[in-house]
């Protein structure tokens, strides 16, 4: 039976509690994770006061909520994620600009440097002094390209350092919202059906920190308890258990970490964590870091295989066909750990105009081979059957496989990566420097025609007869022969092109008129290999011919600057 004591009591004790809730409020106002706390009062149920005709009984506490906006939670740890995704991989991107960017001392000086050289020598052939500075300065961009790439390496073991913190500290996390799930679902029986609110306060800041580590989804079941995943569903605490991650090597690649789970047959899911501080540092490593060890090392290759065939199509002082003046890597492939057989595959360098910055995916399926982009997963056209004689061939690689292989089989084919840490000198004497062209032209004193004859360029230096005195001679003022041999059209200014050489005739000939094509060996003060080797800056080469090293290296400069 209801009356005014019960009713004045009831009332004293619920804003008892509604003090006490204040208080802690107070106390807690400067507290993280913290949430205001409010007293729901509900009108106690009404009892009969003997008459028949029931009567309130005063009040009650119903509950004790929390000041919390779940959907505005999920929003800002959601936003936390994409922050820490931001922040990873502008941390990196930042460091990558101070390396690549860097003109003082860089890259690009030492590039310059090394052109500007090869214009000294073309200005004055027989110095030892321009061809000893021409030397350094080719040791001068090995040693920039060396510490570059160096450089990069050592963001990608930063990578791994992070990513292996991080993984640890997720998995603390975890192991904290786990335990804290079993103590939430106890107390909420024992306080029937009443949330512990102060656990879960400390929950919600656990998985505001967690947020900031991965990307998370979350599910709350029946009794209390959270369930939490990370990339596309993958468990990480339900209910009171949690599947730790772990970080595991890389099938290709041991050097370089992945992410996985602990549980037996745990699956690689790198790919799924794009979000928070570890999808920052993966992102960083496959978008930023690891695309400028390719570009740095396409780069290398260009100069390298340019400065080669250049070198090869010239004389030195004593003659000979210059010697290689650079030495890179060639392409890597390696197999994958998964690989159930000892198939191998040999990668060269078929056409460096068509040379990406790009990995491959090989893979062996069905009786056949097929490529993709290791980045974007996307086809490439591949022909061939991988035997010498009909290698794989695509964007300018050649493969030539080894074995018998086995349905599955998997590749990292990697053309570029390994170029410019290996990138260095090979040429030693300044006399091997190519400075002369390997032919030299002549006209006959006889000839009474004007027509005149160009020095002469190189378009195969391996042909055997490049060197061999070649004589054409006008049977006609619009017909010639060579060597006594064939009747060739003339056509002034046309190419005529025997013996990996090549001229151009140029005005009005007499019948009788002849011209020489020979040896340019003892032409030390000849200049024309020595010119063509500085205007090799600004010759295309690369993306089929349309981009210079020039080019190539501001466009890759310009490009982490954007990022």
């Amino acid at each position: 039976m209801s009356d005014l004591f019960s009713i004045s009591i009831s009332a004293l004790q619920a804003f008892q509690t509604a003090i006490s809730v204040t208080g802690q409020n107070i106390a807690n106002a400067n507290t993280p994770g913290y949430a205001a706390e409010s007293v729901n009062l509900t009108a106690a149920a009404p009892q009969s006061n003997g008459g028949g005709t029931p009567v309130g009984s005063g009040v009650d506490v119903s509950s004790i909520s929390r000041a919390v906006d779940s959907l505005n939670n999920s929003q800002l740890n959601s936003s936390q994620s994409s922050l820490g995704q931001l922040n990873s991989l502008q941390t990196y991107t930042n460091q990558l600009d101070n390396i690549i960017g860097t003109t003082a001392g860089g890259l690009t000086t030492a590039l310059q440097g090394y052109y500007n050289a090869w214009s000294t020598v073309a200005n004055d052939p027989t110095s030892t002094a321009a061809r000893q500075a021409l030397i350094g300065q080719a040791q001068s961009v090995a040693n920039s390209f060396k510490t570059t790439n160096g450089q990069l390496q050592s963001l990608n073991g930063s990578i791994n350092s992070s990513i292996t913190s991080d993984v640890s500290q997720i998995n603390s996390i975890a192991a904290s919202i786990s335990t804290l799930n079993t103590q939430i679902v106890v107390g909420t029986a024992q306080g029937g059906g009443q949330p512990p609110n102060e656990l879960i306060d400390q929950r919600d800041a656990a998985l505001s920190s967690l947020s900031k580590l991965v990307g998370v989804t979350t599910s709350t079941d029946s009794n209390g308890a959270l369930n939490v995943f990370v990339g596309n569903g993958q468990p990480l605490v339900l209910q009171g258990s949690t599947t730790r991650l772990t970080t595991v090597a890389n099938p290709f690649n041991a050097a370089q970490l992945e992410i996985s789970t602990s549980t037996s047959g745990g699956n690689i899911i790198s790919s799924q964590i794009t979000s928070g501080d570890l999808g920052g540092l993966l992102a960083a490593r496959s978008q930023v870091v690891d695309p400028a060890i390719n570009q740095v090392g396409q780069l290398a290759t260009a100069l390298s295989t340019t400065a080669n065939v250049q070198q090869n199509a010239g004389l030195d002082l004593n003659g000979n066909f210059g010697a290689n003046m650079f030495s890179v890597a060639a392409p890597q492939a390696t197999s994958s750990i998964s690989n159930t057989d000892t198939t191998t595959a040999a990668v060269s360098i078929a056409n460096v105009g068509a040379l990406t910055a790009n990995d491959y995916l090989l893979s062996y399926k069905g009786g056949s081979y097929s490529l993709t982009n290791a980045s974007t997963g996307s086809a490439v056209a591949v022909s061939g059957t991988g035997t010498v004689a009909n290698p794989l061939t695509a964007d300018g690689l050649s493969i030539v496989m080894s074995g018998t292989p086995a349905s599955g089989d998997q590749f990292l084919i990697q053309p570029t990566a390994q170029a410019a840490g290996s990138f260095s000198v090979a040429l030693t004497s300044a006399s091997q420097i190519a400075a002369a062209g390997a032919v030299q032209t002549s006209a006959a004193n006889s000839n009474s025609g004007s027509a005149t004859i160009s020095a002469g360029t190189v378009l195969d230096a391996t042909n055997p007869n490049l060197l061999t005195t070649a004589s054409i001679q006008f049977t006609s003022a619009t017909t010639y022969s060579v060597n006594g041999a064939g009747s060739y059209t003339y056509t002034s200014g046309g190419n005529i092109a025997q013996n990996g050489w090549q001229v151009q005739i140029s005005g009005t000939p007499a019948t009788g008129d002849g011209f020489t094509v020979q040896s340019n060996a003892g032409g030390t003060g000849d200049n024309r290999n020595a010119l063509a080797s500085a205007n090799q800056q600004s010759v295309g080469v690369l993306s089929n011919g349309t981009t210079s090293i020039n080019g190539a290296t501001s466009a890759l400069v310009t490009a982490i600057g954007s990022q």
